[in-house]
Parts: structure tokens; C-alpha cells; sequence
């Protein structure tokens, strides 16, 4: 006979990894994090860690996944309930949000230094081409409505917002961190408001 998972024990554990890792690499780097540090802070043992995950870098991998699932539900929201321009200041509205995380900057700034990793690399690829569609579709729309600038296509004007989204993501991972002066999305606006 088969063990019996508890589910929800099984994924306030892996949930909890999760989380302390996030914690971890935010505050120590990914290369100085240890996962017998993960396991200490988590409250487990290494037998339970790698029972979820089989090393560190699919711990990782792992906040990076739930990280891309966390956006694909944010932007099908936002698209129940605006489409055009406000449905890119709400993603706008939203990555600002995130920033606010006071692990943010830190975590931002251990990923960067694997983003290479294959593993790593497919999912931050995957949820770039998410957002890429995601502001294409809308700007496509306030373009069709005149809503944005009309000397740039959708196209481009979706991997400008992005490089700019991008550059705020990176800006926090300085030794200052945003402030309600660092208004991403009146400069989204401002990128995309008619000359």
C-alpha cells in the first residue's frame, strides 16, 4: 500500500522552502545561500528539502515558476477588467507594487547572477514572452483607439515598455530602494503618451 499524502501539509512544506529561499537568496546571494541554511530557516530537515527539491538550483527554479504562475493569473485579472492603456498601467501598477517587496532588489539581483543557467534562463524567457503578448495585445488595442502614441508600432512600443519595466526591476537591486518618487508607472505613461 501506498503512503498517504497529506496534499496540504505536502504544500505548506514545499511552500515554505519556497519562501525561505525567496528570503535567503534575496538577503545572501544564490551562490552564498546554502540549502542547509533553507533547512534551518524553513524548519526542516535536509531529508525533507530535497525530497521537494533535489538541489538548490531547483529551489530556485522553483520560486521562478511560481513567480510566472503568479503572473499569468495577474494579467488574465487585470484583463477581466480593462483592456487598452489601462490594462498596461495596471501591469505597470503591478511590477511597481512588487518593487515595494523589501526583498525584492535582492532577489532580482541573485537571479541575475545565474540567469544564464539553461534552467534558469527558459523560465525568465517564458514569462517575458507572457508579459511580451500580454503588452503587445493591449497596445495594439490603445493603438486602435488612439490611445498611445501612433509614430512607434504596438511592437515596439511593447519591448520599449518592457526594457523600461526591466530597468526599474534592476534600479531596485541598487543600495537605494524605490520610493514613492519612482513612479514606474507615470513613466510608462509618459513613454507611451501621444508626442
Amino acid at each position: 500500500m501506498g503512503r498517504i499524502v497529506d496534499e496540504r501539509r505536502h504544500a505548506e512544506r514545499r511552500e515554505a522552502i519556497l519562501h525561505e529561499a525567496y528570503r535567503q537568496f534575496a538577503v545572501a546571494g544564490y551562490d552564498r545561500t546554502s540549502t542547509a541554511s533553507i533547512c534551518r530557516g524553513a524548519g526542516i530537515s535536509s531529508g525533507t528539502f530535497f525530497h521537494y527539491f533535489p538541489a538548490k538550483l531547483d529551489v530556485l527554479v522553483g520560486i521562478l515558476s511560481a513567480g510566472l504562475q503568479q503572473t499569468r493569473q495577474a494579467l488574465s485579472r487585470i484583463e477581466t477588467h480593462s483592456i487598452g492603456l489601462p490594462a498596461v498601467l495596471a501591469y505597470a501598477g503591478g511590477v511597481q507594487a512588487e518593487m515595494s517587496d523589501p526583498h525584492f532588489g535582492g532577489f532580482v539581483h541573485a537571479v541575475a547572477g545565474v540567469e544564464l543557467l539553461p534552467e534558469v534562463a527558459t523560465v525568465l524567457e517564458d514569462e517575458a514572452s507572457l508579459i511580451r503578448a500580454f503588452l503587445v495585445r493591449h497596445l495594439s488595442d490603445a493603438s486602435a483607439r488612439s490611445e498611445i502614441r501612433g509614430d512607434a508600432s504596438p511592437v515596439h512600443l511593447a519591448m520599449w515598455t518592457q526594457w523600461l519595466l526591466d530597468g526599474a526591476a534592476q534600479h531596485a537591486t541598487g543600495t537605494t530602494s524605490p520610493s514613492a518618487e519612482d513612479d514606474v508607472v507615470a513613466a510608462v505613461r509618459a513613454l507611451l503618451s501621444p508626442p
